[in-house]
C-alpha cells in the first residue's frame, strides 16, 4: 500500500481527482493496516463523489456555498462498501452540485482533455489507478459518460436499486448512485455489496444473446469515427453468435432528452430554492442558468412531464420484452472526450437510459491515436442488473480492453 500511496502523491497533482485536502496518505495506510482480509472488498481503495456524505469528511459539492448546508449522516452506499473492507482514499471532484460547472480534474489518459462529468473525479481516480472503485451519481449521463471518456468500467443501476440517502439530490425522479471499477472482476465483487437484494445468477457464459442496436435519431448523434468503431465491435459479437436487432428507438431522441431535462432541472430548483434565494450570485454560471430555468417550470408542467416519463419507462420495458432484447448496445457519447476543461461532454446518448431507469454497464473497447478511449454502454432490462452483469462480462471478454495507457506512459 505504501507504493500505492506514493504513486498517488506523484500523479495526483497532474490529474486533480481528489477534492483538495481529502487524500491523506497516512490515513490510508493506517486504515488499510487493520482490514480483515476475508472481507469481499478487503483493501480496495474507494473514492466518493463530493455530493455524497462520508463520516469525517466535509461535503462541499464543488461549490462555494457554506459547507454546513450539506451536513448529514454518512450515505448507506458508503457504509456498505466500507463495511465490506473498502478503504476510503478521499472525496472526489464533482461539477458544482453535479450540474455542469466543471472542477479542475483532468483526464488521466490525455491531460489536455476533460474526464467528463459530473462524476469527473471518481472516473479519473479509478482510471489513473488511484482508486479501485469510486462512487458517482448519474442524473443524465454523469457516470457512464466519464467512465467512457476515461476508459474505465462504469455501472448505473436500475432506478431505485441503490439507496440515495446521504446524497445531495439533483432530481429525485432521475438520480442514480453509480460505481466506477478498475476492471470487470472488481465490479462483480462490488455489486453484490452495493446493490439491494442482489441475486446470484447461474454460472456459465451468456449465450444466444439478442442485442438491440438503437438506430435512427439516437445513433445518428454519433460521429463517424465512433460509429465505425462501434460497428466493428458489434460485428465481432454477431460473428460469435449474438443476434443483432437494429431497431428505431424513437423518431426524435431530442423529445425524450428535453423532457428529461425539464424534469431534472425543475426538481433541482426545488432542492435549491431557499439556498438560491440567498446565494444566487455564489453559484457558478451554468448552475445558475439551469436553476433559473428550473424556477420557470410550473408544478402543472412538471406533473405532466413526470406522467409522460412514466409512460416512456413502461413503453421501453414493453419494447424490450416484445422484441426479446436482452440488452441494448451503443456508444457512450457522440464523440470521444472533448479537448479542454470547459465542458463535461455531451449527454444526449445517456439521458434516455436514466429517463427510463434501465441499468447500464460501460466498458472500454479501444483507444485512438491521441490516447482517448472508445467505450460502449450495455443497457439491460429494468431490475435485471444481475443478468446485465453477466451479459456485460461476456461482451467484455470478446471486445473489451483490459489495460489502457495513462498519459504519463503513452
Amino acid at each position: 500500500m505504501k507504493k500505492r500511496v506514493d504513486f498517488i502523491k506523484r500523479y495526483e497533482p497532474s490529474v486533480q481527482a481528489f477534492v483538495e485536502g481529502t487524500f491523506d496518505g497516512d490515513r490510508v495506510l493506517e486504515a488499510s493496516s487493520g482490514i480483515d482480509q476475508d472481507l469481499p472488498l478487503a483493501g480496495l481503495l474507494l473514492g466518493v463523489k463530493d455530493i455524497i456524505n462520508v463520516d469525517g469528511y466535509r461535503t462541499r459539492c464543488g461549490s462555494e456555498l457554506p459547507a454546513q448546508l450539506f451536513e448529514g449522516p454518512q450515505a448507506s452506499c458508503v457504509t456498505r462498501l466500507v463495511n465490506a473492507g473498502a478503504v476510503m482514499a478521499g472525496k472526489t471532484v464533482t461539477a458544482e452540485f453535479a450540474v455542469s460547472d466543471p472542477g479542475p480534474t483532468r483526464n488521466p489518459r490525455n491531460l489536455l482533455h476533460t474526464p467528463g462529468g459530473s462524476s469527473s473525479g471518481s472516473a479519473a481516480a479509478v482510471a489513473a489507478g488511484f482508486c479501485d472503485i469510486a462512487l458517482g451519481t448519474q442524473t443524465s449521463g454523469s457516470v457512464i459518460r466519464p467512465a467512457g471518456y476515461c476508459g474505465t468500467v462504469g455501472y448505473k443501476p436500475s432506478f431505485g436499486r441503490v439507496a440515495l440517502d446521504g446524497v445531495l439530490p439533483f432530481s429525485k425522479s432521475m438520480d442514480h448512485i453509480g460505481l466506477f471499477a478498475k476492471d470487470m472482476s472488481t465490479l462483480a465483487a462490488a455489486l453484490p455489496v452495493l446493490v439491494s437484494d442482489w441475486q446470484r445468477v447461474e454460472e456459465g457464459p451468456a449465450v444466444n444473446l439478442s442485442i438491440g442496436v438503437p438506430k435512427g435519431s439516437y445513433l445518428n448523434l454519433a460521429r463517424p469515427r465512433l460509429l465505425a468503431q462501434f460497428r466493428e465491435k458489434i460485428q465481432v459479437l454477431e460473428r460469435l453468435g449474438a443476434g443483432l436487432k437494429p431497431i428505431v428507438l424513437c423518431e426524435d431522441i431530442s423529445i425524450h432528452n428535453d423532457n428529461h431535462d425539464l424534469i431534472a432541472n425543475a426538481e433541482l430548483y426545488r432542492v435549491h430554492e431557499a439556498w438560491f434565494a440567498e446565494f444566487r450570485n455564489v453559484y457558478g454560471p451554468m448552475a445558475r442558468a439551469i436553476l433559473e430555468f428550473g424556477q420557470s417550470i410550473s408544478e402543472q408542467t412538471l406533473a405532466r412531464s413526470l406522467k409522460q416519463a412514466r409512460g416512456v419507462q413502461l413503453w421501453m420495458q414493453d419494447l424490450m420484452k416484445a422484441q426479446a432484447i436482452d440488452a441494448w448496445v451503443s456508444p457512450v457519447a457522440p464523440d470521444l472526450a472533448p479537448e479542454g476543461l470547459s465542458s463535461t461532454g455531451d449527454f444526449r446518448m445517456n439521458a434516455i437510459w436514466s429517463y427510463t431507469g434501465l441499468p447500464i454497464i460501460a466498458i472500454p473497447t479501444g483507444i485512438d491515436d491521441r490516447n482517448l478511449p472508445y467505450s460502449l454502454q450495455i443497457v439491460g432490462r429494468f431490475g435485471q442488473d444481475e443478468a446485465l452483469l453477466k451479459i456485460a462480462q461476456h461482451i467484455f471478454d470478446h471486445i473489451g480492453v483490459s489495460e489502457l495507457p495513462l498519459a504519463w506512459n503513452a
